[in-house]
């Protein structure tokens, strides 16, 4: 009943993560404070990934050169998600390696039209972002 009649407070934020020409084809982009991280797809999408893990409430850390995500990463490419707390590997498209069979958040992406009209923007929203 406590939740029926006092609701989790649920809090969206639209983060504005930049112009689309940041994110390159398999290029990670990180957003430290939010615990968020951008990467382009191979098939021109971008996806978003929330550091924050579910299971452990600790935050990834990217770690760009770990050979260890060439069993999972496009191309073979290295670099993994790894949770400081469980020690859990994912790609850099946030597909579980090992140490767990569950992916990583990927949170809304939208792209927008800059206020000036000149550019195409990229716009991740993000759930409950400070917890």
């Amino acid at each position: 009943f406590w939740g029926y009649f006092n609701p989790p407070a649920i809090q969206v934020v639209m983060f504005d993560a930049g112009d689309i020409s940041r994110f390159g084809i398999h290029k990670v982009v990180a957003y430290p404070e939010q615990h968020l991280y951008v990467v382009g797809m191979a098939d021109g999408r971008i996806r978003a990934i929330d550091g924050r893990v579910a299971g452990s409430n600790c935050k990834v850390d990217w770690l760009p050169d770990d050979p260890r995500g060439a069993e999972r990463n496009p191309d073979g490419l290295p670099g993994v998600f790894r949770d400081p707390c469980s020690g859990a590997l994912w790609s850099f498209e946030g597909n579980a390696i090992s140490g767990t069979d569950q992916p990583l958040r990927t949170p809304q992406v939208s792209p927008r039209i800059s206020d000036d009209g000149k550019s195409q923007r990229v716009t991740v929203e993000l759930v409950n972002p400070s917890r």
